[in-house]
């Protein structure tokens, strides 16, 4: 292997992983010094039970004190609905957050989080262009003890310094990045995750697997990036059949979630070269699919389609998904893609889109295509405009 050029790591979560660990959220809020503490979430997690069950630890250990639970998270991070709950946030005094629930819920989190450490009382105007490059020296601590308890195996943002924020009225997923946004603990309790439904195991899942692709393929991999995306694929391969199909088995709820958090590790770190992720963003904000669903379709019609993208990095790609690597590189992406479909078959999840708002014609597909072409997604790395349309034609049935 030749020299790896410059690189830097920077990640500041604290990660606890295990049944039961969700008891550790009041103590991690004292110790960093939190006295009124905010639960945000959604309204299934309420329905489901789950917050019922966190608002109790809190009861029970006394200290710090939980002042109210925000429910109104929608599916994506809405900029209107982060504007709300950071006004209800100020209004109840609040000086910790806790998230509970999916990339949704945790990526509306560090949106409030970054609101009320910057002053802001609208998420616009820090994200102008629909994009926030709070990197390095620009993003300071924002002073918001944080902790985040992900209820699902998809999206790792309990520990990634990128939020995916939705501008409801551009219809465009724009991008939050901050290196102190992320939580300070992130608690990974299997637990919380037995009743999620088998369809929405199978989407998370498949949204981590593209974290862990695209970490690995990225212009910008280093060994780091491909030792935590290798082991995240092999983990994904095993596992999330399991949890498709065995909802409790705790093993593998487990590992999906360590999976989950290792991809995107690599992913975050790995530079903005994500264009399955491009599509995903652009058909997401544009036909409102949910974000798993939408990177688990486009990730195969991307690698059918722009097969060059993945080719560097092929023989890693085919030792990950445990393929021989002895042939060229195109027909080795093309064996990890039959892989993927496999895949998608054993976990119930079709590889396309249905739309019942009519059929997919030449001014869907040129509405979608300028949506990719401006996504924020695909500004540091924009795809072949030759390929836009082939893989979007892939991505629905029509």
């Amino acid at each position: 292997m030749a020299t790896p050029k410059y690189f830097m790591w920077d990640f500041r979560t604290i990660v606890e992983v295990g049944s039961g660990c969700r008891t550790f959220a009041p103590v991690r809020f004292m110790e960093m010094g939190a006295k009124r503490v905010a639960l945000i979430t959604d309204q299934g997690l309420v329905k489901a039970g789950i917050v019922d069950q966190i608002k109790e630890i809190f009861a029970v250990q006394g200290e710090p004190k939980l002042v109210g639970v925000y429910d109104g998270i929608e599916q994506d991070a809405v900029m209107r609905v982060i504007n709300d709950c950071a006004r209800w946030c100020r209004i109840n005094a609040v000086d910790g957050l806790l998230g509970v629930g999916g990339g949704s819920v945790l990526d509306s989190v560090k949106g409030v989080k970054l609101m009320l450490g910057m002053g802001a009382t609208d998420i616009k105007e820090l994200m102008p262009g629909n994009v926030g490059p709070y990197i390095r020296p620009l993003g300071k601590p924002l002073g918001i003890p944080n902790v985040s308890i992900p209820t699902t195996a998809g999206t790792g943002s309990e520990v990634s310094p990128i939020a995916v924020i939705y501008n409801e009225e551009a219809k465009v997923k724009g991008d939050l990045l901050h290196p102190y946004i992320a939580a300070d603990y992130a608690l990974l309790d299997p637990d919380l995750t037995v009743s999620l439904p088998p369809h929405m195991t199978a989407c998370t899942g498949f949204d981590a697997l593209g974290h862990a692709v695209e970490g690995l393929t990225s212009p910008g991999s280093n060994p780091m990036i491909d030792s935590l995306s290798i082991q995240a694929i092999r983990l994904i391969l095993k596992y999330l059949p399991v949890a498709v199909n065995e909802g409790t088995n705790l093993e593998a709820r487990t590992c999906m979630l360590i999976a989950s958090n290792m991809a995107i590790m690599g992913f975050a770190m790995s530079g903005m070269f994500y264009p399955v992720h491009n599509i995903a963003h652009a058909v997401g904000g544009q036909v409102r699919i949910p974000h798993g669903q939408a990177v688990g379709v486009a990730l195969p019609a991307v690698m059918k389609y722009y097969p060059q993208h993945f080719a560097r990095k092929a023989k890693d790609l085919a030792f990950a998904f445990g393929i021989d690597q002895e042939a060229d590189e195109l027909s080795l992406v093309e064996k990890v893609r039959e892989k993927i479909l496999k895949l998608m078959e054993e976990c119930h999840f079709k590889p396309s889109f249905d739309i019942t708002d009519g059929e997919v014609n030449e001014q869907f597909l040129d509405l979608l295509f300028w949506a990719v072409k401006l996504d924020p997604s695909g500004i540091a790395y924009p795809l072949p405009e030759e390929q836009i349309k082939p893989i979007l034609k892939e991505c629905f049935t029509c």
